[in-house]
């Protein structure tokens, strides 16, 4: 082979090389891209769920001090949607109560259960209840309070 030859297919196999680097260096770029936008998507999901859920927190703990809903109702919604949307707040003092009341509650029989029960047994929940709700009533409309104020 001549070195002409040679070198032109040298020049040809450099081009070849130069061509497919930067053809990989275009698709990196293009999995980048959709990687940064994949995230920021994700970000803005959380963002809409993290604000869905603290307008969430907003209706029931304004509902609670309206008298719309009742004590445990609302304490046990509201623990729910703290667990969402960041359990370490229910470890504070302000908002522990609803840990509390729920604890203490959490015996009280629901739906399908409750309709089960006897007439008499359904009597004895409702009035131990109201006496729960009774001991830590002005409590949890303090948590209500301070829920208003909570910020995404």
């Amino acid at each position: 082979m001549s070195t002409e030859v040679a070198t032109g297919l040298l020049l040809v196999g450099l081009l070849l090389i130069t061509g497919l680097a930067f053809y990989a260096y275009c698709l990196r770029q293009q999995v980048a891209q959709k990687e940064q936008a994949e995230r920021e998507a994700q970000q803005a999901r959380q963002l809409e769920a993290r604000t869905k859920t603290l307008e969430s927190i907003h209706i029931i703990a304004q509902c609670a001090l309206d008298d719309q809903v009742e004590i445990m109702e609302a304490s046990i919604r509201l623990r729910v949607l703290l667990d969402i949307f960041d359990a370490d707040l229910l470890q504070q003092p302000e908002f522990s109560v609803l840990l509390e009341i729920t604890r203490r509650g959490q015996h009280f029989a629901t739906h399908q259960a409750r309709k089960e029960l006897s007439k008499q047994a359904r009597m004895k929940q409702d009035f131990e209840r109201i006496a729960l709700e009774g001991e830590y009533r002005e409590a949890v409309l303090t948590t209500a309070r301070n829920l208003l104020q909570l910020q995404p």
